[in-house]
């Protein structure tokens, strides 16, 4: 991971299950959530996918093959090098105009393009 703090949240989020507030800045825009490990996100996508399947029905073609894509795309996932990437489950992201409310959907951030980070999460108020 280019940076060893992330590198470190990351670590321990894979390894021992911990989470941690943080802040994140990528292109221009405010990411507000928590670090969690790899398991989270595979297991979050999963659940997508069968809330996905139960909406449109077992007779659905098209979302049994994006099953079989989104079991191809995880079992990629694993493979790939834990340094590479940074989990977090996103409560909100703050563009320059709006907040969009996420709930804690986890995104899959390349750490390459983190562009500053602190720890700690943040809140939009109305007013």
């Amino acid at each position: 991971m280019s940076d060893p703090g992330l590198d470190v949240l990351s670590t321990y989020a894979n390894e021992r299950g911990a989470t941690c507030p943080i802040t994140l800045v990528v292109s221009g825009n405010i990411v507000t959530g928590h670090v969690v490990g790899k398991d989270s996100f595979e297991a979050d996508t999963s659940r997508m996918v069968d809330v996905a399947q139960e909406q449109a029905g077992a007779e659905d073609g098209a979302v049994e093959a994006f099953s079989g894509m989104m079991s191809s795309m995880l079992d990629a996932v694993a493979e790939a090098e834990d340094d590479t990437f940074l989990h977090v489950s996103v409560q909100e992201v703050m563009t320059g105009a709006e907040a969009i409310h996420l709930g804690g959907s986890v995104f899959r951030f390349r750490a390459s393009e983190i562009e500053g980070y602190t720890i700690g999460t943040v809140e939009t108020t109305q007013g």
